[in-house]
């Protein structure tokens, strides 16, 4: 069942630039006796919370690697203040390089940009960037329902012609089109390896006088045209995909309903932030605020980039919203999984794992290809190796048991780790069809592992000639295949059962109690969890004596073993993609979360749109790709300190930080959303909104204090469970029923109502030399 961030107050923020957002309140004396708590939910003003994590802009985005980024799901735009104003237009899907559609460029806005009372923001509840100076303003979006880039202006001189460029450059050899008022570029990109067709047409026109479109050269375009009479116009440019045909139709099919107002667009981003889990942070540093946008920010580029049928991000690189032409960073038609966790993981805590459906295509719709793959590459092996270097034809070279050991080949926990995020995509959303799709994936993985697995002399089974994440190569026993198998074995066999599917089953269950233990070793004077069973050398930085912990659940933080092995793992935050601050919320670390997260802002955060690098030291002047990793660890660890439930017990703020106060709901399995508010360092109550009929255990958020669960409608409605001094408080949810854990001393009727509000933010945010919009 989904659940919104349910507003006391619905504030659109649809009008003027700065807006106002801000929710009624009945806050009264004594803070801490204060409770958003309201009528079974946590009542937020949604608009008002977003709008703080909006992106200020003090000055123009003037070059590149300082444009905001706007985009629909399968269709993104990078603008900045260049030649007046440029916007760069990319789509998900122009295999197998990626190459953009080409810039947009409209001169005619340069009084705006260099007006003294210059000022923008980017408005993550809106989807929209919006400018405004010397008597104009401007307003860009991606149209969350086509895929079309709307500009519209105000304030323009009626008598002055203006002109909009679309081009491209050297290396394109698009076809170009104009007639009438439409002008357009197409370009298609044949893939040698597999024979597919990909491509794009960007097709151009505008609401105004006298428009008329014209071939500037074989790789540009323009429209000139008069403002309407009040000084008004707006300019389209429609890029969907493209494989060949007549182009002026394809161009006109572009800019179909171009003329439609901006309605469904704000209705789409408005459901869509009423359906995330929200989150608000106040620090007297400002730390925690700057930490709030950079999920809230996380949250706004997973919405605006993951709607095509496959994941936008390879290796790390949020290439739909790239201004810099056709550069991609690493393979531009293949995904490393690695850098595709973080995201999946941060979806299900914020309640918006309907995002994760790319990822999840990207392998089910390719096994049949992994297969014949894993049958010819892979000798004597049965059922799908699962690469970690996937390309977008379903081509594994990564899966290669004929070839040596190298960065990727043979890291073969990427089957089990696609496995057990589609279990969970089930445990949180209760969707039984993912099971029932997910189960061929689950059965050749499980056969994979199964078919090269050898039986030892100490009657172990055993993984030889592997990889240990890209960090050892050529390992036995590497700890994240272990780990993998002691949690997938016993879930594969159950849904095995369940299918008819006995032999199966009985295998794995016979495997389980075989698989060996974890190697030990010491560290630093300490007993740690070793890398795998032999000692290969390190060729990345990469934890794999960590996994136990993260992704695979199968220690807390009362293991001692566990423990060690964090304080003792040998590489801390060498790259964006690095989730110490997550291991850390998982153990109950909240001074180290806290620190972990603002060393990896301040070493890979360092451009002004939110996005990051991926090494220490990178310099944005000299990049050409944003990374988008980093900010999924800070949107994780956020989820993990507020409420975590992976031990099947859930605990609320038990790495929250100190100094740090939050109000926030957090998705847990069952789909149930946890609502706290934490101020000085505790809880004041805590509400459940259940997802599905089951028991659910929280852990007393009030140590040493008695506590008690109540009807949440009301708060003085039937006791579920008495006052009770037990650690753990165990209770029968049922779906679409509110409870309410407080404690026995201070009822939630003692609470006052304040709910929670937020105005837009005003200025841009820092942290160090970092920032959060442009100075």
């Amino acid at each position: 069942m989904r659940r919104g961030w349910r507003g006391a107050v619905a504030v659109l923020a649809t009008g003027a630039l700065l807006g106002t957002g801000t929710a009624a309140s009945a806050a009264g004396p004594g803070a801490r006796e204060t409770t958003a708590w309201r009528n079974g939910e946590l009542r937020v003003d949604t608009a008002g919370v977003v709008s703080r994590s909006d992106f200020v802009l003090k000055s123009p985005a003037w070059r590149p690697y300082q444009s905001m980024p706007v985009g629909n799901g399968t269709l993104g735009a990078a603008l900045w203040a260049e030649d007046g104003f440029t916007a760069q237009f990319n789509r998900a899907d122009t295999f197998p390089d990626l190459k953009s559609a080409g810039q947009l460029t409209v001169p005619g806005l340069q009084p705006l940009m260099r007006a003294r009372d210059y000022r923008g923001r980017l408005r993550l509840h809106e989807g929209d960037l919006v400018q405004q100076g010397g008597g104009m303003s401007a307003r860009g979006y991606v149209r969350a329902d086509r895929d079309q880039f709307v500009l519209e202006v105000t304030g323009a001189d009626p008598d002055r012609v203006q002109t909009a460029d679309l081009r491209l450059w050297d290396g394109r050899s698009p076809t170009a089109h104009a007639r009438g008022a439409v002008a357009a570029l197409a370009e298609t990109f044949e893939d040698e390896a597999s024979g597919s067709l990909t491509g794009a047409v960007a097709a151009l026109t505008a609401d105004g006088r006298d428009v008329t479109a014209k071939i500037v050269d074989d790789k540009t375009v323009r429209l000139t045209f008069k403002p309407r009479r009040d000084g008004t116009f707006r300019i389209v440019t429609g890029v969907p995909a493209h494989t060949g045909g007549d182009l002026g139709e394809a161009a006109a099919k572009a800019l179909r309903g171009a003329s439609d107002g901006d309605r469904a667009h704000r209705a789409w981003w408005h459901r869509f932030w009423d359906g995330a889990a929200p989150m608000r942070i106040t620090s007297r540093d400002g730390v925690g605020e700057y930490m709030e946008q950079l999920r809230a920010q996380q949250l706004y580029m997973t919405a605006a980039t993951m709607r095509s049928a496959v994941p936008s991000s390879h290796g790390g690189v949020i290439n739909m919203f790239s201004p810099w032409r056709d550069e991609v960073h690493w393979s531009a038609d293949h995904w490393w999984h690695f850098n595709l966790r973080q995201p999946v993981y941060t979806n299900f805590g914020a309640d918006t794992e309907e995002f994760n459906e790319p990822y999840f295509r990207l392998y089910l719709d390719r096994l049949e290809e992994m297969r014949d793959w894993t049958r010819t590459h892979w000798k004597d092996a049965e059922g799908v190796c699962v690469a970690e270097f996937l390309r977008y034809d379903g081509t594994a070279e990564a899966c290669d048991g004929e070839r040596p050991p190298d960065w990727l080949n043979r890291i073969v926990t990427t089957g089990p780790e696609v496995v057990h995020n589609l279990w969970l995509q089930y445990r949180y959303t209760g969707d039984r069809e993912i099971l029932d799709e997910a189960y061929p994936l689950m059965r050749d993985v499980a056969r994979f592992y199964l078919s090269i697995l050898e039986e030892g002399d100490d009657g172990k089974l055993h993984l030889h000639n592997v990889n240990a994440m890209e960090t050892q190569w050529d390992a036995t026993d590497p700890a994240p295949d272990l780990a993998a198998m002691r949690v997938i074995f016993p879930m594969i066999a159950t849904q095995a059962d369940r299918r008819g599917d006995r032999g199966l089953a009985r295998e794995l269950r016979a495997a389980l109690p075989k698989i060996p233990d974890f190697r030990t070793v010491t560290r630093n004077g300490e007993r740690v969890i070793a890398w795998s069973a032999t000692d290969e050398e390190a060729h990345n930085t990469q934890n794999p004596d960590t996994e136990p912990l993260f992704p695979w659940g199968l220690y807390g933080r009362d293991s001692e073993l566990m423990q060690s092995t964090f304080r003792n793992r040998v590489f801390v935050n060498t790259r964006e993609w690095a989730e110490d601050a997550l291991l850390a919320a998982r153990l109950g670390l909240s001074g180290e979360m806290r620190s972990l997260l603002v060393q990896g802002t301040e070493d890979f955060q360092i451009f002004p749109n939110g996005f990051g690098s991926h090494s220490v030291d990178d310099d944005p002047t000299e990049m050409t790709n944003y990374y988008n990793g980093w900010n999924a660890v800070v949107g994780s660890s956020l989820q993990e300190s507020l409420v975590q439930s992976y031990e099947g017990v859930v605990r609320v703020a038990s790495a929250w930080p100190k100094g740090w106060d939050v109000a926030g709901s957090v998705q847990v399995e069952g789909g149930h959303r946890v609502s706290t508010q934490v101020r000085d360092g505790a809880p004041n109550l805590v509400g459940v909104e259940a997802g599905s009929d089951g028991t659910l255990a929280i852990a007393n958020p009030w140590p040493g204090h008695r506590v008690r669960v109540v009807d949440g409608d009301t708060g003085r409605g039937r006791p579920v469970v008495r006052p009770t001094g037990d650690e753990v408080i165990r209770f029968r949810v049922e779906d679409g029923r509110s409870y309410v854990l407080e404690r026995a001393d201070r009822p939630y009727s003692s609470f006052r109502f304040d709910g929670v509000d937020g105005k837009p933010a005003t200025d841009v945010r820092r942290l160090g030399d970092r920032t959060l919009g442009v100075e």
